[in-house]
Parts: structure tokens; sequence; C-alpha cells
């Protein structure tokens, strides 16, 4: 009898011990990580499997400093997957800096030539985002006047924010400067120490207060000695304005509107030429 009632208490010993595991269990769920399918394994108290897939949510968490900082030496032009970002992260890549000796090697003799007056300190280098032709998301650079910085990186912001197509947005350094060849690659481009096409006027450009949008489907078009001047050359087919084109700027389309409420004019609205790709503004003394 003795024997029997120690062998019961033992048993009721186990039963309340089981008890306490499973509760444990159930209060903390095991996870296990599977290295090779990328998934997480969440096992539950019964002792069933739900598999979970592993989102990588790395750049996620990322502040400011440490996405420009994994996307700086990324050219201008690369496309970047966008989907784990938020929009706090997306505005952290439209920034400005003052000009490093890598840029300064980079434009030395081609934008910025020998006889440029504008010091390096009045110009700013400035990193964005823009929708690409290919309806997604590329690095673009450009060289702007420090004075409008700001509204340049505000006015990407607001067309990237609408996705609003820009082709490429190199440094014209990387067409050795030339504005023709630029513009024939529809490159949208701002500071280069030059004079205005055919004339000996220096243009708004050489001091970083212009930039050129789209050039190949927003042409220079000006009546020279009786004859058509179309600017670039293979931009022919896109003179004539009543056509429906995505890419052209018009009055009151979205970027003619980001520029024109910051104190830009349009080349489109002048009355002896017509400079559908170019906004310009000018500074106080």
């Amino acid at each position: 009898m003795r024997g029997r009632c120690h062998k019961l208490f033992c048993i009721l010993l186990l039963c309340l011990f089981m008890g306490s595991c499973d509760k444990y269990t159930g209060q903390d769920e095991l996870k296990v990580q599977d290295n090779n399918r990328n998934i997480i394994k969440e096992i539950n108290q019964k002792g069933d499997v739900n598999v979970v897939e592993k989102k990588d949510i790395q750049e996620e968490h990322l502040d400011g400093k440490e996405l420009n900082k994994k996307y700086r030496d990324y050219p201008a032009g690369t496309e970047i997957d966008i989907e784990e970002l938020n929009q706090e992260s997306l505005k952290s890549l439209f920034y400005m800096e003052e000009l490093n000796q890598e840029i300064i090697n980079r434009i030395n003799g081609k934008s910025y030539k020998e006889n440029c007056d504008i010091p390096y300190s009045d110009l700013r280098y400035i990193r964005v985002l823009h929708i690409g032709f290919d309806g997604l998301t590329h690095i673009g650079e450009m060289i702007v006047n420090k004075a409008i910085a700001q509204d340049v990186i505000d006015i990407f912001w607001e067309l990237y924010s609408i996705s609003y197509p820009i082709e490429k947005m190199l440094l014209i350094d990387d067409y050795n400067a030339d504005d023709l060849e630029s513009m024939k690659d529809n490159n949208s481009s701002a500071f280069n120490f030059r004079f205005i096409e055919g004339t000996s006027k220096r243009s708004v450009h050489s001091d970083g207060l212009a930039i050129d949008i789209n050039p190949l489907y927003n042409p220079y078009v000006r009546t020279r000695e009786g004859k058509l001047e179309i600017l670039p050359e293979n931009a022919e087919e896109y003179v004539d304005r009543s056509i429906d084109n995505i890419y052209y700027i018009r009055k009151d389309d979205p970027c003619y509107e980001a520029f024109i409420k910051r104190g830009f004019t349009w080349g489109g609205e002048w009355k002896n030429s017509k400079d559908y790709q170019h906004f310009e503004k000018k500074i106080g003394d």
C-alpha cells in the first residue's frame, strides 16, 4: 500500500511539472531561423510550425547619414530599389554638399574652365532621385549655385513625388562639358561655364543659376538670318508644341509650376526665341 501511494505521488508531481512547461512554452513561442530558405519558423506550444517569410528591412532602419553613405559611391544614373524605403528615407537622398576634391578634379578643365571666375565655394553639388523614362528610380546629380541649391532640391523632390519623368541627370562633364552633346542625349544639367551658343554673351549656366530639363524634347528654337535654328539638331520633331507629348514642358504643367513658384523664369516664354528646356533664377548682387 505504501509503495502504491508513493508511485501515485510521483505521477502527480510529474503531471504538475509537465503542465508548468506547457504554460511557459505558450508564453514564448520558439522562433528558429532557417538560413537556407530565408524564412522564420514559429513553433507554438502544440508543436505546430508556422512559416513566415523574412522581409529584408535592413534599409528601413538606416538613418539619412547611413543611407547617404550607402549610396554615395553609386554613380549617377544608377537604378535603386526603393521598395523598402519610407518617405523619410527617400527624402534623405535629396541633399547638397560643398564641392569636394573629387568633384573639383572631375570638373576642372571641363565645365569649370581655366577662365572661370566663380569660386568653388559658391557652388553646390546636389544628389537627388528622379524617375527615368523606364519608370524606375535613378540617382541624379547636378552642380548649381549655392543661392538656389535648396530650391533645386525642393523642386526635384516635388517632381519625384509625382513621378515626373526625367530621363538623365548627369554632370555635363560626362559629355566633356559639350552642351550640344548633352542635349542630344537628353541629359538634364545646370552649371557649365560657357557662352550662349553663337554669341559672345555669357550664359546664366556659368553662374550655376540655370537648369535645362529633358533638353531633347524641349529644344532651343530661334530664327537666325531668316533660317530656323534648332538645338539640339536631332530635336526637329519636337519643335511643334501643339503635339501631345508627356515629355514636353508646357506652361502650367507640374515642372513649370515647380520652378515658377520658386522665382524661376522659363525660356519657353521668351519673345525672340524659345528655350523650352531652360529655367533660370536671378539673385541679388
